[in-house]
């Protein structure tokens, strides 16, 4: 937690890398989803998100600015992060596309809120993380899958695929940098809390965890 003075411990800074590191590589996800969006309103609304993205970059930015903090050196310790993921998990269709998104975006967005408020950092940006990608497949993508069986069974496949890759890159992102989690307890209780949520946003557009 940074201090009345401005200095911020080590662990924090971690911390902040992180968040900075993925709100760049929400903006980069989410403008390529735009580029393969069916619609220009899809488009324009991905555009959007990515937008967001980059707003919370620029506000950590000017955070560690105010403290002295090198947040390109911060953020480049998790560069190349998500490459296995992207890599592992390769959409062929655009609903596969969209769920790939949702799924890692709502899982990472949950560990990066249960980390930052457990350090005490940006409790009010907590459910922001998403930049409302969450709430946009809801509305667009999940009727579609209510409406068709097959598609919401080949779409609960994949979406657990995709479950599986980013659950295991959350343990092991804890695991790699040990101040993230502060403790084994604590790593276990994130990672439950990160699981059942992800069930329960499964649920939300009628795919199975």
């Amino acid at each position: 937690m940074a201090t009345e003075n401005g200095a911020v411990e080590a662990a924090d800074i971690e911390v902040i890398g992180l968040l900075a590191f993925t709100a760049l590589a929400a903006m980069t996800r989410l403008s390529k989803d735009g580029d393969q969006a069916p619609t220009i309103e899809a488009h324009i609304e991905h555009a959007r998100m990515s937008a967001q993205a980059f707003e919370l970059f620029t506000q950590l930015e000017a955070w560690c600015a105010n403290r002295d903090i090198d947040l390109p050196a911060a953020a480049g310790q998790y560069n190349g992060l998500y490459d296995d993921l992207d890599a592992r998990t390769r959409p062929t269709t655009w609903f596969e596309r969209s769920v790939k998104t949702y799924v890692t975006m709502g899982i990472i967005s949950d560990l990066l809120g249960e980390i930052a408020s457990r350090h005490e950092l940006f409790i009010e940006e907590a459910g922001n993380w998403d930049v409302a990608q969450g709430a946009w497949v809801r509305d667009n993508i999940a009727p579609l899958i209510s409406a068709d069986e097959q598609l919401g069974a080949r779409l609960s496949l994949w979406a657990r695929r995709v479950a599986g890759e980013a659950l295991g890159l959350v343990r092991a992102t804890l695991f790699t940098h040990p101040a993230l989690g502060q403790d084994p307890d604590t790593v276990d209780a994130i990672v439950a809390f990160v699981t059942k949520r992800h069930g329960e946003r499964m649920e939300q557009i009628h795919l199975k965890a």
